[in-house]
Protein backbone atom coordinates (compact mmCIF):
# COMPACT_ATOMS: atom_id res chain seq x y z
CA UNK A 1 0.00 0.00 0.00
CA UNK A 2 3.06 2.40 0.53
CA UNK A 3 4.49 1.53 -2.52
CA UNK A 4 1.50 2.09 -4.43
CA UNK A 5 1.03 5.69 -2.65
CA UNK A 6 4.79 6.64 -3.40
CA UNK A 7 4.07 5.36 -6.91
CA UNK A 8 1.13 7.74 -6.97
CA UNK A 9 2.72 10.66 -5.62
CA UNK A 10 6.30 9.90 -7.97
CA UNK A 11 3.83 9.93 -11.15
CA UNK A 12 1.76 13.03 -9.81
CA UNK A 13 5.15 15.06 -9.22
CA UNK A 14 6.13 14.69 -12.95
CA UNK A 15 2.42 15.76 -13.85
CA UNK A 16 3.65 18.47 -11.93
CA UNK A 17 6.36 19.61 -13.04
CA UNK A 18 5.60 18.93 -16.81
CA UNK A 19 2.34 21.49 -15.99
CA UNK A 20 5.39 23.85 -14.46
CA UNK A 21 7.05 23.47 -17.93
CA UNK A 22 4.47 24.16 -20.14
CA UNK A 23 2.86 26.83 -17.88
CA UNK A 24 6.33 28.81 -18.36
CA UNK A 25 6.90 27.94 -21.76
CA UNK A 26 3.34 29.49 -22.64
CA UNK A 27 4.02 32.93 -20.52
CA UNK A 28 7.78 32.58 -22.20
CA UNK A 29 6.18 32.53 -25.54
CA UNK A 30 4.01 35.51 -24.94
CA UNK A 31 0.59 32.57 -25.16
CA UNK A 32 -0.56 33.24 -21.33
CA UNK A 33 -0.40 36.26 -19.61
CA UNK A 34 1.40 35.67 -16.10
CA UNK A 35 -1.63 36.78 -14.15
CA UNK A 36 -3.97 33.74 -16.24
CA UNK A 37 -0.97 31.66 -15.44
CA UNK A 38 -0.90 32.72 -11.89
CA UNK A 39 -4.88 32.34 -11.36
CA UNK A 40 -4.57 28.41 -13.34
CA UNK A 41 -1.71 27.67 -10.77
CA UNK A 42 -3.80 28.75 -7.44
CA UNK A 43 -7.07 26.76 -8.77
CA UNK A 44 -5.37 23.76 -9.06
CA UNK A 45 -2.74 24.17 -6.01
CA UNK A 46 -6.46 24.58 -3.68
CA UNK A 47 -8.12 21.66 -5.22
CA UNK A 48 -4.62 19.40 -4.97
CA UNK A 49 -4.70 20.43 -1.23
CA UNK A 50 -8.28 19.60 -0.29
CA UNK A 51 -8.08 16.63 -2.29
CA UNK A 52 -4.86 15.86 -0.52
CA UNK A 53 -6.85 17.13 3.19
CA UNK A 54 -9.78 14.61 2.16
CA UNK A 55 -7.60 11.75 0.96
CA UNK A 56 -5.73 11.84 4.40
CA UNK A 57 -8.89 12.56 6.42
CA UNK A 58 -7.37 15.87 7.38
CA UNK A 59 -8.83 19.23 8.01
CA UNK A 60 -8.13 21.59 4.95
CA UNK A 61 -7.87 24.76 6.20
CA UNK A 62 -4.41 24.26 8.18
CA UNK A 63 -3.44 22.35 4.71
CA UNK A 64 -4.73 25.50 2.23
CA UNK A 65 -3.48 27.56 4.80
CA UNK A 66 -0.15 26.10 4.55
CA UNK A 67 -0.19 26.10 0.53
CA UNK A 68 -1.12 29.90 0.94
CA UNK A 69 1.97 30.26 2.83
CA UNK A 70 4.61 28.95 0.59
CA UNK A 71 2.66 30.62 -2.20
CA UNK A 72 3.05 33.50 -0.54
CA UNK A 73 7.05 32.66 0.06
CA UNK A 74 7.99 31.80 -2.88
CA UNK A 75 5.88 34.55 -4.91
CA UNK A 76 7.64 36.75 -2.65
CA UNK A 77 11.09 35.95 -3.45
CA UNK A 78 10.24 35.93 -7.18
CA UNK A 79 9.18 39.26 -7.17
CA UNK A 80 12.76 40.47 -4.66
CA UNK A 81 14.60 38.88 -7.29
CA UNK A 82 13.06 40.79 -10.52
CA UNK A 83 12.70 44.09 -8.44
CA UNK A 84 14.46 44.23 -5.67
CA UNK A 85 13.82 47.93 -4.14
CA UNK A 86 10.55 47.50 -4.72
CA UNK A 87 7.95 46.90 -1.44
CA UNK A 88 7.35 43.72 -0.07
CA UNK A 89 4.18 42.79 1.58
CA UNK A 90 0.54 44.35 1.21
CA UNK A 91 -1.94 46.82 2.72
CA UNK A 92 -0.66 49.03 4.97
CA UNK A 93 2.31 47.02 5.98
CA UNK A 94 4.23 47.46 3.15
CA UNK A 95 8.04 47.86 3.36
CA UNK A 96 10.93 47.27 1.71
CA UNK A 97 12.24 44.62 3.68
CA UNK A 98 11.11 41.19 4.18
CA UNK A 99 8.82 41.93 6.58
CA UNK A 100 7.20 38.77 9.03
CA UNK A 101 5.03 36.57 6.65
CA UNK A 102 1.44 36.13 6.49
Amino acid sequence: MAADRDEDDARLLERLAMAKKLLQRAVVEGDLEPGVAAAACAELAGEYAASFAAERGLLPGPVLDEVARLTRRRGAAVHHALAPGAPVGHGRGASRTNGPEH
